[in-house]
């Protein structure tokens, strides 16, 4: 039953997230690191790039910098 109801939440809030992105009203996140960024946010991303390049690991990388797995991977 809980279930069925976490499923019918899941549905619901699709169709919504939908809606939204036709009307204009949802956009999603913003990238916080990313080449264009300013200041901290791009000395951040400069130097997870650095890492990469030098195949570290995503973990060794989210350990050094301190940022999220799933930012990392994004780039």
């Amino acid at each position: 039953m809980v279930d069925e109801e976490r499923e019918r939440i899941r549905t619901a809030q699709k169709e919504g997230i939908a809606i939204a992105k036709q009307q204009g009203k949802f956009r999603g996140g913003k990238k916080k690191y990313h080449a264009e960024a300013t200041g901290k946010d791009k000395v951040i991303y400069d130097r997870v790039v650095q890492l990469l390049h030098q195949h570290k690991s995503v973990m060794d990388v989210h350990r050094e910098v301190g940022i999220s797995i799933y930012a990392i991977k994004v780039h």
